[in-house]
């Protein structure tokens, strides 16, 4: 008996280790370019797994008493802490938002539920969201339009709708129909001082910065939508087919899925870190008292292109006012936070939220913003 103990004993001490190491080289993979080390970035992409992995096995060393291999959990749990609170922060709601607060909305849209009309008695359920949200500033990606403007949803109606919000800059990218408009906007109370795009090369994605004037502030504000992964379809339906039926799994399956995935996430995850490195160049060298980053970043928290923009010089609004996983992915089981408003240390954030509308495959997030 006592040698079966110690026979398990070792074997629980192996896989710890084992499990504690992926852990570690999963919490800091952010740090590194996948120019650097092009299978890195996936260790990012499943450390919540890997985490609860980890507290699955730390939970079975408590069982069997073993304190010094708890206590090494413990150790790791503290170092890998920043990543921890970055995924899972935990914060309780502010009752009372200070008045000189103002509200932050971004959002992106799926071109507007795919041009979905709208009016009074029929409105775009998107539409409605972001009117009635009230933002003072709307940031919008996948911002979608037509020149149809009978059948289909047009700058017009929109410009209609967001009335409240006069101040408004679409950023076209380039279009994938000669009459529909694609790319990125804002929409704001606030006067737009300047405007300038983000000079990186993609075809369906960007970034522009703007200037801003917010009750004599100058603000300098970052709309982002960087590489899109570009699943195909069915390899969105794939995934989601490999997780409703897991009993199902076989070798042969996942690992064809693996490859694909690997084949297809890889350029993307490259792509990113650049425009990651040009808009973190931008922060680095702006001028004005404050600045906000958002948009979607097609990247998770323990990610290179969101650690490389945030970098020192900017807080994660969520991170610091926001509770649990905040997802804004919400299609083919894909639930991961990949949107983000990040500020300038001078700015407070209040009680950042995801919203819960999923007539687009992301949810909005917004904030309350006190400039001090």
């Amino acid at each position: 008996m006592g040698k079966i103990k110690k026979i398990l004993g070792i074997i629980l001490a192996a896989i710890s280790f084992i499990t504690l190491s992926v852990l570690l080289v999963s919490s800091f993979s952010d740090r590194i370019s996948p120019y650097t080390l092009s299978w890195l970035p996936f260790f990012g992409l499943f450390f919540p797994f890997i985490l609860c992995l980890n507290i699955l096995v730390f939970a079975t060393v408590l069982l069997f008493r073993k304190w010094k291999l708890a206590l090494l959990f413990l150790i790791v749990f503290a170092v890998c802490w920043n990543s921890i609170h970055t995924y899972f922060p935990i914060h309780s709601q502010t009752e009372k938002i200070p008045e000189s607060c103002i509200k932050l909305l971004s959002y992106n849209v799926m071109r507007f539920e795919y041009l979905k009309k709208h009016t009074e008695k029929d409105p775009n359920a998107i539409v409605k969201y972001i009117v009635d949200c009230d933002a003072d500033i709307i940031c919008i990606q996948e911002y979608g339009t037509s020149a149809n403007s009978k059948k289909d949803l047009n700058d017009t109606d929109l410009i209609k709708a967001f009335r409240s919000t006069p101040y408004y800059h679409i950023e076209r990218l380039k279009p994938s129909h000669s009459e529909r408009t694609y790319g990125l906007a804002i929409f704001s109370k606030f006067p737009i001082l300047k405007i300038k795009k983000v000079p990186y090369d993609s075809q369906y994605n960007g970034s522009f910065v703007a200037e801003l004037d917010i009750n004599g502030k100058k603000v300098t504000l970052i709309n982002n939508h960087l590489e899109s992964n570009k699943l195909s379809h069915e390899e969105r339906t794939g995934y989601y087919s490999l997780t409703s039926d897991i009993n199902d799994i076989n070798k042969e399956k996942l690992e064809n899925f693996t490859h694909a995935m690997y084949r297809r996430l890889m350029p993307a995850y490259k792509t990113r870190a650049v425009q990651a490195q040009i808009v973190s160049k931008i922060v680095k060298e702006n001028k004005n008292p404050y600045i906000i980053v958002c948009g979607d970043f097609n990247d998770t928290p323990v990610s290179y292109a969101r650690h490389k923009i945030k970098g020192d010089h900017l807080n994660d609004a969520f991170v610091d006012s926001g509770n649990g996983m905040g997802i804004t992915f919400n299609k083919y089981r894909f639930l991961f936070r990949i949107d983000y408003i990040l500020h300038s240390k001078n700015i407070k954030a209040y009680n950042c939220t995801t919203g819960a509308l999923k007539n687009s495959d992301h949810y909005p997030i917004q904030t309350y913003f006190e400039l001090k």
